[in-house]
């Protein structure tokens, strides 16, 4: 079978090696305008994963894979056969999207400790009271997850900034369970927020990268995926903090059935 029959035909490939053979098959000819760096770059994968590919695919690398799909494809059938360059950047778009979304649930959910997440779900049945805290894009997130609680009985808020009246209020006890949400583990705003609920006995819960200084602030901590630079690196930071609050939110409806069952 000729290498690029294997491409369009490849069994057995994970998340991220079927996204770059995908990304080939749409535009060969970007085999041979990049080298393994540059064309993890475009896929949002890693010079690993693609070398891992090529070795998949009987190829001792990439210098291999690109000499042999050279010989077998001459510069007229490689534009030929990709799409048009308006249907290559929507459909570029379109896979580099659905990478994003791929990868960032796959990692956050390898990251996952289940003991943790049972015992926050544990912390959010025990609750009367939630409040998520975060700034800039996380406060968006707080706000789907609060909609979300609340629609099922729950009282829960969204915050976005430092209220220390409210944080020190003595009506609040270890019933109102806090999440704090902060990407890098570092915004000022949210150590404040963490650290004046911990002062005041709150139960605190951080979503946050591994190693940040919010962890070590906070009863527990989910780990949210956040290993890219740029824009696209917050969109990997935001699909990994939902998908944690939709298990959690799952947890919580599983819970409730039980109970009420």
């Amino acid at each position: 079978m000729t290498l690029w029959k294997q491409l369009k035909y490849a069994q057995h490939l994970t998340t991220q090696e079927q996204h770059i053979v995908d990304y080939i098959v749409q535009q060969p000819q970007v085999v041979f305008d990049h080298n393994a760096q540059q064309l993890a770059r475009l896929t949002l994968t890693s010079a690993s994963t693609i070398v891992r590919l090529c070795k998949k695919l009987g190829l001792s690398g990439y210098p291999d894979f690109q000499l042999k799909l050279a010989l077998e494809l001459s510069p007229e059938q490689r534009q030929s056969l990709g799409p048009s360059q308006e249907q290559r950047s929507v459909e570029r778009h379109l896979q580099t999207i659905s990478g994003v979304y791929d990868e960032a649930l796959i990692e956050t959910q390898r990251m996952c400790v289940p003991a943790v997440l049972e015992r926050v779900i544990r912390w959010i049945g025990e609750a009367r009271r939630i409040d998520v805290y975060g700034s800039d894009s996380n406060y968006y997130t707080a706000e789907l997850a609060c909609a979300r609680w609340n629609e099922i009985g729950l009282t829960a808020i969204a915050q976005n900034n430092a209220n220390h009246h409210y944080l020190s209020s003595p009506h609040m006890d270890s019933s109102t369970l806090s999440f704090v949400i902060s990407h890098t583990g570092r915004n000022r705003s949210m150590l404040d927020i963490a650290r004046t609920l911990k002062r005041n006995n709150r139960r605190v819960v951080a979503l946050t990268v591994e190693g940040s200084p919010l962890s070590e602030l906070c009863d527990d901590t989910l780990y949210t995926y956040a290993q890219r630079p740029g824009m696209l690196g917050k969109m990997y930071s935001m699909m990994s903090a939902q998908y944690l609050f939709d298990v959690l939110y799952a947890g919580t409806i599983a819970d409730r059935t039980e109970l009420e069952g």
